[in-house]
C-alpha cells in the first residue's frame, strides 16, 4: 500500500467540552454517531466522541470518554476496563497521546474478515477519561501501525485542562548501599579468548554480518594485546573508545554494536536527544516504550554516580526470558545523552551492565571528527544498489540487493537504504520524497520480520523491526 496523505481533522465536542484534532488519511470518512444521553451509572460505559473509517478496508478509529474514577491511576482504570470487556492485551504501558500522558496497549481481535489488531490509548485530562482505539486487519498491519503512530503524535485536545491523577505508580530507584565499592572495572577484565581477530573485518562472523547489511567493523586506532584491549574509531558516535578484545564490533553509522561471540550479550551504544538534558525524563520515555512493547515487563530504575538507568526483566523473546539494561550518561553536546542498551540473560545482566557502563565512560569525543575512508570493501551488490538508488532507480536497487544476497537480512538492508534516502531527502527539503522513503523503509522492515521461520526468530526480528521504526521518527 502506498503512503497515505495525512490531513488534520477537527472534531467538535459532544460532551464535557471534549473537542479534539488528529491527523488522519485524507480519504477516511467520519461516521454518524447515535444521538443519546450519557449513561455513566454503568462504570464500564464510555460515550462516543467520534468514529472515522477507511473507505477501502475494515479499519476504524474510535474516540470515547467518561468521567474519571474517584480512586486509582490511569493505568489502574485501563486495566479494570480491559478486564471488564474480556480483552487480553499483548502490550500495556505508559507513553503519550499527543501532549497527554497516556496508557497505550495492543491486542489481537478475531473479526469478521479474519485476524485483526487493535491499538488503544487511555488518558486523563481535567477529570475526564479519554479512550482512543484503532483496529484493522493483520494483512494491513504496516499501514495500521503507520496511522496509529501518526494519531499518537498529532492528537490534541481543543481545551486541555491538565492531568489531575497519576498515570501509574511511581517507580522506585535502586541505588548503591552505603559502603558499596562503586569502582568501575578495567575494560581489560572483559576480554575474551578470540583476541584481536574478532575486531577485524576479515573475521568470518564480521564478514557474514556485513553481507547481511548489519554494519562494518570499525577501524582499529590502537592495540594493546598484552592487556586485552584496543581503541576503535566509531563513525556512529563520532568518537574513539576502548573495547575489550574477543568481542565483535559493528558500526552502522547510527550506533555501535558490541556482540559476544556466542550471541549471549549485545550492547548498543548510541546518542539520543535529551531535551533540557533531563535524563530521567528520557528514561521515562524508554520505560513507557518497553511497557508498550512487552506484555508484562518488570522495570527497575537504577542510579550509580553520573549514570542513571532502567533494568527491564522478563522480556519474552519466544525462547527464554531476556533482560535489557538502558544506561544513560550526559552526552558531549547540549541536550543529548549517551545510551548503552544491553540485551542479555538475567544471569549475565550484572557483568554485561558493568561492561556497558565502562564503555560509556571510555568514550573520547573528537571535536573535528572525520570518519575514516578505507577502500570500499562492501559486496558488489551493495555498491550497485547504492548507485541505482542515487539515480532514483529504486526497484532496480531492490532487485540488485535481493539477487546479490540470499539471506533474509537483505530485507532489512533494503529498509536501511530507504532510511538513508529519507534522511538525505529531508535534509534537502524534499518532504514528499522523504515521506515516501520512510513508508518504504517501514514496508521492508515488516517484510523482514515476516520472513521468520520460527516463533523465537519471529519475536527477535519483530523487536529489531520495532526498534528500527522507532528510530525512523515521525514523518
Amino acid at each position: 500500500m502506498t503512503s497515505s496523505t495525512f490531513v488534520q481533522r477537527d472534531f467538535a465536542p459532544r460532551i464535557a467540552n471534549l473537542g479534539f484534532s488528529v491527523d488522519l488519511p485524507d480519504s477516511w470518512q467520519a461516521q454518524d454517531l447515535p444521538e443519546e444521553e450519557p449513561a455513566f451509572d454503568d462504570a464500564t460505559r464510555l460515550f462516543g466522541l467520534a468514529a472515522v473509517a477507511a473507505p477501502y478496508a475494515a479499519i476504524i478509529l474510535v474516540a470515547s470518554a467518561r468521567p474519571a474514577f474517584d480512586e486509582g491511576t490511569v493505568q489502574d482504570w485501563a486495566l479494570w476496563l480491559i478486564q471488564q470487556h474480556q480483552v487480553q492485551p499483548s502490550t500495556l504501558g505508559p507513553a503519550s497521546l499527543g501532549d497527554l500522558p497516556a496508557i497505550l496497549g495492543q491486542c489481537a481481535v478475531q473479526g469478521d474478515f479474519g485476524p485483526m489488531t487493535m491499538f488503544f490509548a487511555f488518558a486523563e485530562d481535567g477529570g475526564r477519561l479519554l479512550h482512543l482505539s484503532l483496529i484493522g486487519p493483520d494483512a494491513l498491519a504496516a499501514h495500521v501501525f503507520e496511522v496509529w503512530q501518526r494519531v499518537l503524535a498529532s492528537f490534541r485536545l481543543a481545551a486541555p485542562q491538565g492531568a489531575t491523577v497519576l498515570l501509574h505508580a511511581q517507580p522506585e530507584v535502586m541505588t548503591a548501599a552505603p559502603g558499596d565499592d562503586m569502582t568501575l572495572p578495567d575494560i581489560s577484565s572483559f576480554a575474551l579468548a578470540g583476541g584481536r581477530a574478532t575486531l577485524e573485518q576479515t573475521h568470518p562472523i564480521n564478514q557474514a554480518l556485513l553481507e547481511q547489511g548489519k554494519g562494518f567493523a570499525p577501524r582499529i586506532q590502537a592495540m594493546d594485546e598484552d592487556n586485552g584491549r584496543a581503541w576503535v574509531v566509531s563513525p556512529a558516535l563520532q568518537a574513539v573508545l576502548a573495547v575489550p578484545l574477543g568481542w565483535h564490533l559493528l558500526d552502522d553509522s547510527r550506533r555501535l554494536l558490541l556482540l559476544h561471540p556466542d550471541s549471549s550479550v549485545q550492547i548498543s551504544l548510541e546518542q539520543l536527544p535529551a531535551p533540557e538534558g533531563d535524563l530521567q525524563a528520557l528514561l521515562g520515555r524508554i520505560e513507557a516504550q518497553a511497557r508498550a512493547d512487552y506484555p508484562a515487563p518488570q522495570c527497575q530504575r537504577i542510579a550509580s554516580g553520573a549514570t542513571v538507568g532502567l533494568a527491564v526483566f522478563d522480556i519474552d523473546d519466544g525462547a527464554e526470558p531476556i533482560a535489557q539494561l538502558h544506561l544513560l550518561v550526559a552526552g558531549n553536546a547540549p541536550e543529548t545523552a549517551l545510551r548503552a542498551r544491553v540485551t542479555t540473560t538475567r544471569e549475565q545482566a550484572k557483568m554485561a551492565g558493568d561492561l556497558g557502563e565502562v564503555l560509556l565512560y571510555g568514550i573520547q569525543f573528537q571535536m573535528e571528527f572525520e570518519p575514516p575512508a578505507p577502500d570500499d570493501d562492501r559486496p558488489e551488490w551493495a555498491r550497485e544498489a547504492d548507485a541505482l538508488e542515487a539515480q532514483d532507480r529504486l526497484e532496480e536497487a531492490e532487485q540488485a540487493m535481493r539477487r546479490g544476497c540470499d539471506h533474509i537480512g537483505v530485507l532489512m538492508s533494503i529498509a536501511h537504504m530507504y532510511r538513508r534516502r529519507m534522511l538525505r531527502l529531508a535534509q534537502a527539503g524534499d518532504t514528499a520524497g522523504a515521506a515516501h522513503a520512510r513508508s518504504k523503509a517501514v514496508e521492508w522492515a515488516y517484510s523482514y520480520a515476516g520472513s521468520a521461520t520460527s516463533g523465537g526468530e519471529g519475536a527477535a526480528l519483530s523487536m529489531e523491526r520495532d526498534d528500527f521504526i522507532r528510530e525512523l521518527g515521525g514523518q
